[in-house]
């Protein structure tokens, strides 16, 4: 067996990137060929599977131990969580039918029979705004800033009775920003004040080479050009007006990422 990483991703399901994270905690290391790109022979294969393994079975991936996990021990222990998940899942068809043959029957199911039918369905997620909050010095600049020089569109503006600008909106994509103003009660300050970035917005553009080029061209602060990272994007970084840390990455294409 020599694979790609591409290969693996499309026959496991796993992501490139989450092969790539598998490496980067030194959990697999594929041997690469002459031009450099991964290949998965049998051996990284079954490490592989040793790794999925432990983290099907609920390990976190900084105690993954795949050279010292028994493979009968801990494919034994796979089988039986999934004999635990048929049986829970059996009880619960099990109420399910029970139900259905009380519609047919024309009867309305009691109410215990419809509990036991919603502990059955799980969890609903919360449904969650896309949301981010910045924290800035002089909002109305910061504004400026991050829509002729980073391409965001401007929100509103609003100000407080003597005409202060106290609160902001930029949007990326779909996503909102809100841009807050600095805060002692809230211990909220922004990098211009505290000479520290305690944040890095990441953006996903189009086309990240244009974008480097459009926000050099404004007068970027540029920390970073253009690179190839080993998660899967192609990335530069830049700073704001007041110190904030921006990278504007684009996701690579799949044929792209099997050169890495």
């Amino acid at each position: 067996m020599d694979l790609t990483i591409g290969d693996v991703a499309a026959r496991t399901g796993l992501t490139q990137r989450t092969l790539r994270y598998y490496e980067e905690l030194g959990l697999l290391a594929p041997p690469r060929d002459t031009d450099g790109r991964r290949r998965y022979d049998a051996a990284a294969i079954d490490r592989l599977y040793r790794i999925r393994l432990l983290r099907d079975l609920g390990t976190s991936p900084s105690d993954v131990t795949p050279d010292g996990v028994d493979l009968l021990e801990v494919t034994r222990r796979h089988l039986a969580a999934l004999d635990a998940r048929l049986a829970e899942l059996a009880r619960q068809r099990e109420r399910v039918r029970a139900v259905e043959a009380r519609l047919l029957g024309g009867d309305r199911p009691c109410d215990e029979e419809l509990l036991d039918l919603l502990a059955g369905l799980g969890d609903e997620p919360a449904a969650v705004r896309r949301l981010t909050l910045l924290v800035y010095r002089d909002i109305a600049a910061a504004q400026r800033h991050l829509v002729e020089v980073f391409g965001l569109e401007a929100g509103d503006l609003t100000r407080d009775g003597d005409g202060h600008v106290v609160h902001g909106e930029v949007f990326a994509g779909d996503g909102v920003i809100w841009m807050h103003r600095e805060s002692e009660e809230h211990r909220l300050a922004s990098p211009a004040t505290s000479g520290t970035a305690s944040h890095c917005m990441a953006v996903d553009v189009d086309d990240v080479d244009a974008h480097h080029a459009r926000a050099v061209a404004a007068g970027a602060e540029v920390v970073y050009g253009p690179t190839v990272m080993p998660y899967g994007v192609r990335e530069y970084a830049a700073r704001d007006s007041e110190g904030g840390l921006w990278s504007f990455m684009q996701p690579m294409a799949p044929e792209e990422e099997d050169d890495g």
